[in-house]
């Protein structure tokens, strides 16, 4: 009691303690002060999994209303989804459509959509009877909605078209590789290709791939970030999904088989997302802001954890790796880690390549969804495809997904399917192809995997390694590196490809054996090495037999100043926006120029080597077809 009302301090005796005055509690973190970034998620020792307390920064996407909202973002901010398609057998006649979603809020009521009917299960079965890509929706009772990528049936691509030749059902001939050709080009020129002889074409990633208006290192949306994923979504830079199937449809009906280039090792890099603040504390706190995608009329939604500083509006937490459209979530990729050693399977398999996102291709969500993307590959009408930086997929992963896939193509690989995996070669050869015993080997060791899941010899045949040995070490490529051995049947070779024309790329010795022809190489070298692709390649003892897949690089010359982009119009510096002054971009040039005779050169000139008549005549010797002039073969001399 104090009646007068005196301070405390003047009181004789102890005063009593008052009340603590209540601490508020803590508000989310805002913006890291300074120039400070996130750091979280970082290995530490053997680790490699993302601790599983980052599930609470998924959900980083901001909803309708929000800053930084774009209607191409739809509802990921609280709801993702994708089709997962099961054939019902080898046939791939009828299959099963399942709609597997998430939601933020578990209590939400879900509804699927398939081809305008509603129901409340997430599963439908389709057959021949449906003609059209499948439209396919999901929405929330809670108003959110998804509109996914329309799902296209194996059923509904056109029979590859019975050509004369020694082509086995599309297990031996020659794949054209047309690096940068947009999918219109690419269906202009099958028509030649056909009559040329090639059993087929590979095109360059056609997923949801990274773009900016802003240069990166000068270059205005450069080729590789092609191989920087945004998303599965069938929706490149080479065209849409739409240009895409018109483009495969078009080749199968003149005998031309499709191969797609897979890029399922890593999404974005570090840094390359939709986010619009990033900073960097060692170049001087410089600052920018998000990435684009080759999406039409918008981007998806994706995020990092790399040289951010902000916090999610809902999550009050920072950013990790989040792809909704995928979907993929932070869990579903390894923490971060240099990759600074090419010997040690850690690193190899769990490593940031370069500093790109890895996925933790260990997770079943990931297997599960990655044989999806493949399935959605074969059901638009690709034959196979190329595994990019495969040897940063341990190998009992890549069995998992290979067995995850042939259960969804009805529990058989296609006859005429085959993929190649990307494994370059260095020292670590001995690890990755010669000593099946290694622990991390795609040669014996990966085969005795395949066979122990179940796949029979054949199958195995078409998986193959892209044999980086080839010219000058073409038993390094092979299976126990001995060729007497195992043979050269589960191979692809190839001269020149297009990793190696990166100023001051290393990634294959050639030496005198192989040359890359737009860093100097003289045509007719070039050439020469191209006719003894076909002919008598090294390591073969029965020309007619080994190395039943060979592949033939159609390229491009850099642009003016060593620009690094592509000549189809989306790395011209017209289109940036951003810090453009020291801009280097390439004008548009049309790929497809049905008069080339071949070897065509020039600042951001396609080369089309493909079309050469000495190539030409090699590569149909090769496959047991006539003269090329006698055949009426429309190659220009």
């Amino acid at each position: 009691p104090n009646p007068r009302n005196i301070p405390w301090c003047f009181i004789n005796g102890s005063a009593p303690t008052p009340a603590p005055t209540p601490v508020p509690p803590p508000g989310p973190p805002g913006p890291l002060p300074g120039c400070q970034i996130w750091d979280g998620n970082h290995c530490q020792g053997d680790q490699i999994e993302t601790a599983a307390t980052f599930e609470a920064n998924r959900w980083y996407t901001p909803l309708a209303g929000e800053a930084d909202y774009q209607a191409s973002f739809q509802d990921y901010g609280r709801l993702v989804a994708y089709a997962h398609v099961v054939y019902a057998d080898p046939s791939l006649q009828s299959a099963s459509v399942e709609i597997r979603a998430t939601h933020k809020d578990k209590s939400t009521q879900l509804t699927y959509n398939f081809g305008g009917k509603s129901q409340t299960t997430n599963t439908a079965t389709f057959s021949h009877e449906q003609t059209e890509p499948l439209v396919v929706s999901v929405s929330g009772s809670d108003g959110s909605r998804l509109e996914l990528e329309p799902i296209d049936f194996h059923w509904n691509a056109p029979a590859v078209r019975e050509r004369t030749g020694d082509f086995r059902g599309g297990q031996k001939g020659a794949v054209v590789e047309l690096f940068g050709w947009p999918h219109a080009d690419v269906e202009a020129e099958c028509k030649d290709l056909a009559t040329m002889g090639y059993l087929g074409v590979k095109v360059f990633p056609a997923m949801e791939q990274l773009m900016a208006t802003e240069p990166f290192q000068n270059n205005i949306n450069p080729w590789y970030f092609m191989y920087q994923p945004v998303s599965y979504r069938l929706q490149g830079r080479m065209g849409t999904r739409d240009d895409l199937r018109k483009m495969i449809h078009t080749c199968r009906s003149l005998g031309v088989r499709v191969y797609a280039d897979a890029v399922v090792n890593h999404m974005a890099g570090g840094g390359n997302d939709a986010n619009t603040h990033h900073r960097n504390p060692g170049a001087g706190c410089a600052k920018w802001g998000n990435k684009t995608s080759s999406l039409l009329g918008g981007h998806s939604p994706s995020y990092t954890q790399s040289f951010t500083y902000t916090v999610g509006t809902r999550t009050g937490k920072q950013p990790l790796q989040e792809f909704p459209a995928v979907p993929y979530g932070p869990l579903d990729f390894h923490c971060e880690r240099a990759l600074s050693s090419w010997n040690d399977p850690l690193q190899l398999n769990a490593g940031w390549l370069s500093g790109l996102t890895d996925l933790n291709t260990e997770r079943e969500h990931v297997q599960e969804r990655i044989a999806a993307y493949f399935t959605d590959l074969i059901g638009i009408g690709f034959s196979g495809f190329r595994i990019d930086a495969a040897k940063h997929i341990k190998p009992e992963d890549l069995v998992g997904i290979f067995t995850k896939l042939k259960r969804n193509l009805g529990g058989a690989l296609p006859s005429d399917f085959f993929t190649w995996l990307e494994v370059l070669l260095g020292g670590e050869a001995d690890m990755l192809i010669c000593k099946g015993e290694s622990g991390y080997n795609y040669g014996s060791g990966f085969t005795a995997k395949l066979a122990a899941a179940g796949f029979t010899a054949s199958e195995i045949e078409q998986v193959k390694t892209w044999n980086s040995g080839y010219p000058k070490e073409p038993e390094k490529g092979i299976d126990e590196c001995d060729i007497g051995k195992s043979g050269t049947r589960r191979t692809v070779i190839q001269n020149d490809d297009h990793d190696q024309q990166m100023p001051g790329s290393s990634s294959r010795d050639m030496q005198s054996s192989g040359c890359v022809l737009i860093k100097g190489c003289p045509d007719n070298d070039h050439r020469n090495f191209e006719v003894m692709l076909f002919s008598n390649p090294p390591g073969s003892r029965d020309n007619h037999n080994d190395y039943p897949i060979r592949t033939v690089l159609s390229s491009f010359y850099w642009g003016k100043g060593g620009a690094l982009g592509i000549p189809d119009g989306k790395s011209d510096c017209a289109l940036c926006t951003t810090n453009c002054g020291s801009c280097q971009g390439m004008p548009l040039k049309r790929a497809h120029n049905p008069a080339s005779k071949g070897y065509d050169k020039g600042d951001g000139e396609y080369t089309r080597v493909h079309r050469d008549a000495v190539i030409v005549a090699a590569m149909r010797a090769w496959m047991g077809l006539g003269n090329p002039m006698s055949e009426g073969v429309p190659v220009v001399v």
